[in-house]
């Protein structure tokens, strides 16, 4: 009989726990539609980042077909929303991004953050020798709304 009253008092506790989430309103969804959610940011910046990209000075061969490519220049470490500002069907959302370069040979950098390193360390990569720890970049992205979704269409340094 114990066993039971557990059970009836278990499920009923699930059957009240379920019951007291409210469920969104109507502007709490719109205000979630209304500017891009923070995984899709993330996602974007993972991207952007990703696209920063070395390139052999050497020309690849045909035994190196994936070379013309590029190795990535960072390892995303993670990404802080510092601001998003909104109108009707754009939004510019501010973000601070930590990276960490990754071990290369030489080559050319190209893509994504480039233009957010520094010359000294550019140089330091290309010489075959990744700054250590963490590198700390400030990036502001634009995004436009197409349709029902959010794209992100210029990333820029932020002040």
């Amino acid at each position: 009989m114990n066993a039971r009253c557990a059970a009836l008092v278990f499920a009923t506790a699930i059957v009240i726990a379920s019951c007291s989430q409210k469920p969104k309103t109507e502007t709490e969804s719109r205000e979630n539609e209304s500017q891009p959610r923070e995984d899709e940011i993330a996602e974007d910046c993972v991207t952007f980042v990703r696209a920063t990209k070395v390139v052999p000075a050497q020309t690849p061969g045909a035994d190196c077909p994936g070379c013309s490519e590029g190795a990535e220049v960072f390892t995303f470490r993670q990404m802080h929303t510092d601001q998003i500002s909104c109108s009707t069907a754009a939004c510019e959302a501010t973000v601070t991004l930590q990276v960490s370069f990754n071990p290369e040979t030489k080559g050319t950098i190209g893509g994504g953050l480039t233009a957010w390193i520094p010359p000294e360390e550019r140089q330091e990569f290309l010489n075959g020798h990744a700054p250590a720890g963490e590198q700390v970049y400030r990036v502001k992205i634009v995004y436009k709304r197409t349709g029902e979704e959010w794209k992100a269409i210029e990333f820029d340094r932020a002040d």
